[in-house]
């Protein structure tokens, strides 16, 4: 029988627990949705502008891993990659040929700094050219940040 009550006793322990876990999930869940609310913190999700981060930082990062690649979760069609193309000058393009499929989203090929379509084999330069463009600048706030609503040449 005194085994039965431990038993008992600590099943009333990890209900609690679970319980007190869902009760302050909830709570931070309701936090962050007031706190969206209110402007305090922002998403950029289903956003046509994007705020992609810090040009400085950013600028480190494509210059030892390559351009950055972001994928559509939204719509599922207008994956982009973002590359920095030196000082504060950037650009931002479809990480897809045009016509082609998301299945044949380019890949970065490092060594000769330039993409590869896997589909059709074509390789388009680093800065994307061929590709369909959209606007990224660099705001005051050293920002960068892309309007997928502005197609560029």
């Amino acid at each position: 029988m005194n085994r039965s009550r431990r038993q008992r006793r600590r099943t009333r322990v990890f209900v609690a627990f679970g319980l007190a876990a869902v009760l302050v999930g909830a709570g931070i869940i309701a936090l962050a949705s007031w706190l969206a609310g209110t402007g305090k913190i922002q998403t950029n999700l289903g956003k046509d502008v994007f705020d992609v981060g810090p040009a400085a930082v950013l600028a480190r990062e494509v210059q030892a891993d390559g351009p950055l690649l972001f994928q559509d979760l939204l719509g599922h069609t207008r994956d982009i990659y973002v590359q920095h193309l030196g000082g504060s000058r950037w650009t931002a393009f479809e990480a897809h040929a045009p016509g082609e499929e998301r299945r044949c989203q380019l890949q970065w090929r490092p060594r000769q700094r330039n993409f590869r379509d896997p589909c059709n084999h074509h390789i388009y330069p680093g800065d994307g050219a061929g590709l369909v463009h959209y606007q990224a600048t660099v705001n005051p706030k050293d920002r960068l940040v892309v309007d997928l609503r502005v197609r560029t040449p």
